[in-house]
């Protein structure tokens, strides 16, 4: 018997048999597609990489809306637009796309998700009981949520209540809409009716739909437009054209899984799949911030649906990659399909993996949320940060080498530049000897191991040090390489991976301060009030850490708002959300330390006022200094010699998992 059984069997729905249990969600890194208006190279290549590493059906969605380059933000002025309006031959790429992905014997499903009216003026009609988290007014094109009235506005006017013509409207457009893909090869449906996020969802959750008429009230009026927009479908696609829908199981002021297993009762027959997704848009998108390791939003509601008797599919999703996890999930009957996005990326080999019950092997993701948007403000990239192959995987064959004669290869460092060096190069049938001057492998990843949010890092770095051991790799430790020491045992390949090392920045006193490296693992040693020099990522993260552990914290930060140069969307979301649980973490905008005393930090505002806070302990930062001078004295103790990560040039753990793979996949 194989090791996921379960989670490797097929299951029919409607009138297809899917390969195993997997499904891709709609995801795309946004930066993938240029200015085509049809699906690039790039699209197809990662939608059919999605196929072919195990997903059995592989979610795409229309993006028709040619005006969306004049969107309100840059991540929205960059999505694909594909002209299919105006130019038919971009039907054949279309085709040609589900073409490919039937080639991995998976299925293709069209995602739709209308965010507004043909009007720009009507809605569900929205009267908001709770903060919406900013899903509406970031998703609107016209209008926003005036928190204050709690009414959409659209122009500085209430939106006005849907006529029974516009939603009649709206679900004959979108069930034509499904049709035409289903005639370009698209074999299944997804529909979005999840947290509050589009038009779809509005109705169905009774935080947004406060209609009186045969559309609003009770979870059979709310769930309405959802059946008649399924039949439409059904009767356009065929009766066994399958429908996966979309739903948050329950909400906070809203929806209730009581709700949910009535909608799974009145849906019967016209939907296939329920694909449960939490309760806002930044909880589907798990960091670990707001996620623990093997615990997920969405299973427990998935096991309730699926106990209720229903023939409906049930499909959580949100955080899963562990290949034991998924498995106990179908097999312990809490669902009967497993959903991801991140999933099938972040490994290349996930589906191998699973088919060799290899579930210690997969590549764990840690969940940085690069992936979805890594920048508002270029550079316009999409990729992962584990998977170096994400984003050019089109082009490698002309990027790489293929391996050749193996060599002797030192490595130098054993942080995770290093490691993955030397897996790497490992990996293509090198002889590695990786040098570590401490007693442990990780470099700043050992720091990760106190603050709680942290935990991806940490699974990360066990995966790399286990891997290493697996891969034959000679690991010395407690072992600070020198040139006088490489020299000798005829190295062919050096690869220096050294790092870098906090700097403080140069302000009178700040001798009395302590790095972030003297932080993490040490706040028993501050006292009760500490101040946090620096409000970028790393400086909010450490405010975090000490207020986490009772310490009350101030973060002084020259930014209007913390930590803005973490990623963007979601993640950054995240951050303040945790922060914000944390009574005894305050920060001070738009200064600017000048002087830090004994019990005392001074600071100058945004109107050149000096001020000063007392304080028993402080943390200041100052950016990272590459070290460069250690890592090129080690050149020519090898015939040839690499620099790679911080000590290049100070990055994270993409700019040195990139170096990495690039520099082995050339010898």
């Amino acid at each position: 018997m194989k090791k996921y059984q379960s989670v490797l069997s097929p299951i029919k729905v409607g009138n297809l048999v899917l390969k195993n249990r997997f499904v891709s969600g709609n995801s795309l890194p946004h930066f993938l597609q240029g200015p085509e208006t049809y699906p690039a190279e790039t699209v197809i290549n990662h939608v059919v990489s999605c196929a072919r590493n195990g997903a059995a059906i592989v979610t795409f969605a229309d993006w028709t809306n040619m005006n969306q380059r004049n969107s309100f933000n840059e991540d929205g002025r960059r999505f694909p637009m594909f002209n299919l309006d105006n130019d038919p031959s971009v039907e054949n790429y279309i085709c040609q796309l589900a073409d490919q992905v039937h080639y991995y014997g998976s299925y293709i499903s069209l995602a739709v998700m209308p965010f507004a009216a043909p009007d720009p003026m009507y809605d569900v009609y929205a009267v908001p009981a709770v903060d919406m988290s900013g899903t509406t007014s970031t998703n609107f094109r016209d209008g926003q949520v005036d928190y204050n009235v709690g009414v959409m506005m659209r122009g500085g006017q209430a939106a006005k209540e849907l006529t029974h013509e516009m939603i009649h409207e709206i679900v004959e457009q979108n069930a034509q809409r499904i049709h035409f893909y289903q005639t370009l090869g698209f074999d299944l449906c997804t529909l979005h009716f999840a947290y509050r996020a589009t038009l779809f969802s509005r109705f169905l959750s009774p935080i947004t739909n406060k209609r009186t008429d045969e559309y609003g009230g009770p979870i059979e009026n709310r769930a309405r437009f959802l059946l008649e927009l399924c039949r439409r479908i059904k009767a356009l696609c065929g009766k066994e054209f399958p429908i996966e829908v979309q739903i948050t199981p329950e909400e906070p002021g809203g929806t209730t899984i009581e709700d949910t297993v009535a909608l799974a009762r009145i849906c019967e027959g016209l939907v296939d799949i329920f694909q449960f997704r939490a309760s806002d848009a930044n909880k589907n998108h798990p960091t670990g911030y707001n996620s623990k390791l093997h615990q997920y939003y969405t299973l427990d509601a998935s096991a309730a649906v699926k106990s209720s008797g229903t023939s409906i599919l049930c499909e959580p999703i949100g955080g899963f990659q562990d290949l034991d996890d998924c498995e106990d999930a179908i097999a312990s009957g809490k669902a009967d399909l497993i959903g991801g996005a991140r999933t099938f990326f972040v490994d290349p080999d996930y589906y191998q993996k699973a088919k060799e019950g290899r579930g210690e092997d997969v590549l764990p993701c840690i969940r940085c949320n690069k992936c979805h948007v890594p920048s508002l403000t270029g550079n316009w990239l999409s990729f992962c940060s584990v998977n170096p192959e994400i984003g050019i995987a089109h082009k490698l064959d002309k990027l790489t080498r293929p391996a050749g004669a193996p060599k002797k290869v030192a490595v130098v460092g054993g942080g995770p530049a290093g490691m993955r060096a030397a897996l790497y190069a490992a990996e293509r049938g090198h002889a590695v000897t990786l040098y570590e001057a401490t007693d442990r492998l990780g470099g700043q990843l050992k720091l990760m191991d106190d603050p709680t949010f942290k935990w991806p890092l940490v699974h990360y770095r066990e995966y790399l040090i286990r891997q290493l051991q697996k891969a034959g790799v000679t690991i010395l430790l407690n072992t600070k390489a020198t040139a006088e020491e490489l020299e000798p045992e005829g190295y062919d390949v050096l690869i220096a991976a050294l790092g870098a090392s906090p700097k403080l920045p140069q302000i009178p006193g700040v001798e009395k301060a302590k790095t972030v490296f003297e932080t993490l693992g040490h706040e028993a040693e501050f006292g009760k009030r500490c101040v946090v020099i620096g409000g970028s990522e790393s400086g909010t993260e450490t405010g975090i850490y000490l207020a986490e552990n009772g310490h009350e914290v101030t973060v002084l930060t020259r930014q209007d708002g913390l930590a803005l140069d973490a990623t963007p969307i979601h993640y950054r979301e995240t951050i303040q959300e945790f922060y914000d649980e944390l009574p005894n973490l305050d920060f001070i905008p738009c200064v600017t330390a000048t002087e830090i005393g004994d019990s005392w930090v001074e600071y100058r505002d945004a109107d050149g006022n000096l001020h000063r806070i007392d304080c028993d302990s402080v943390v200041a930062l100052g950016g990272m200094e590459a070290h460069q001078q250690e890592a090129m004295a080690l050149y020519g103790c090898a015939k040839d010699f690499y620099m790679i990560g911080d000590c290049r040039s100070v990055g994270n753990i993409h700019t040195g998992t990139r170096d990495a793979y690039s520099v082995t996949h050339q010898f």
